[in-house]
């Protein structure tokens, strides 16, 4: 049995697609779909339960928190995550469970898996492509696991929960996903089944379709958050012996780039958002998105690294 998990708020532009997408899915697996709202007001309960009667409704949204319930409330022995801002394709189910067993066969310390994403693309305004370029550009992802995808099957140290699988034993020993932040619940759970010496694979052939934030405002609040939980999640698993892999010097490098906007050194960032903003030009051949981007990467800069600085202040 498998069950697959969503979280939701107010998704109702998006989640009929998501589930849609998810029922299409008619492999050798029995599955459940399961959703979790956090109080929405805009149908998106009403557009869940369309689709499946497992909808339960929690007083408040928390990622963590509503992922954990859905597994709580889920009957299957593998546990499946989606967005609901995500599209599957019909091989996802499937794809994601044969790929655990698998590799679970072969070493019984792998107990998680996960595929890569790309932009979802179904009429995207202008603003929403360019911040898809942007995120997935290189001067601003720098390799992050969360918009890379590789070419081969591997180990990895994380697997964003908008397309991954796991065991529920796995789940329930380290205790599920972070329920302190809504940002980087994910990562948390990920570093504390590490930390028990298991391991997490990438499979190259299961790709979502995400999209991803749609205005300038939001992609601003979405990159200070990342930014503050980072550094928090570093501190609290300051005694991990892997912890270099959450704290490497590049997640720093948004802090010292923002000091440096408000400094004589601007020139380094500004030169790096110019060439970036290149590098996006030249790769999709337009010339439309340049100025935006230039706009979108020094946004990420100071954002991300005002997160890092408001944490570290915070502490003190």
């Amino acid at each position: 049995m498998v069950s697959v998990v969503i979280p939701t708020l107010n998704s109702a532009e998006t989640l009929d697609r998501c589930l849609a997408s998810i029922k299409a899915n008619n492999g050798r697996y029995d599955y459940e779909t399961i959703v979790v709202d956090g109080g929405s007001e805009d149908g998106t309960v009403d557009i869940a339960r369309k689709y499946t009667d497992k909808v339960f409704i929690e007083d408040t949204y928390f990622r963590g928190v509503n992922r954990n319930k859905g597994t709580k409330y889920s009957g299957g022995d593998i546990i499946c995550f989606t967005d609901s801002d995500c599209t599957v394709p019909e091989n996802w189910i499937e794809g994601l469970v044969d790929g655990l067993l698998r590799l679970h066969r072969a070493d019984d310390k792998i107990v998680g898996v996960g595929g890569g994403n790309v932009p979802w693309i179904e009429n995207p305004s202008f603003m929403e492509r360019v911040i898809a370029m942007i995120m997935r550009s290189p001067l601003v992802s720098f390799g992050s696991r969360n918009v890379t995808i590789y070419q081969d099957e591997r180990q990895v140290y994380h697997n964003p929960p908008m397309n991954s699988a796991y065991f529920r034993w796995a789940l329930e020993k380290v205790g599920g996903f972070g329920e302190e932040n809504n940002i980087g619940e994910d990562l948390e759970l990920d570093l504390k089944i590490t930390e028990k010496g298991y391991k997490l694979y990438y499979l190259p052939d299961i790709i979502v379709a995400h999209r991803h934030r749609a205005t300038f405002k939001k992609f601003v609040k979405q990159m200070y958050g990342f930014g503050k939980t980072r550094l928090k999640l570093v501190e609290k698993f300051r005694t991990y012996s892997k912890l270099s892999r959450f704290g490497r010097l590049y997640h720093f490098g948004p802090l010292i780039l923002c000091l440096m906007t408000f400094s004589p050194f601007i020139f380094i960032p500004l030169g790096m958002a110019l060439g970036n903003s290149a590098y996006i030009c030249l790769k999709h051949r337009t010339g439309l998105m340049f100025f935006p981007a230039v706009l979108l990467t020094m946004s990420f800069y100071v954002s991300y690294g005002s997160g890092e600085i408001a944490y570290l202040l915070g502490k003190r």
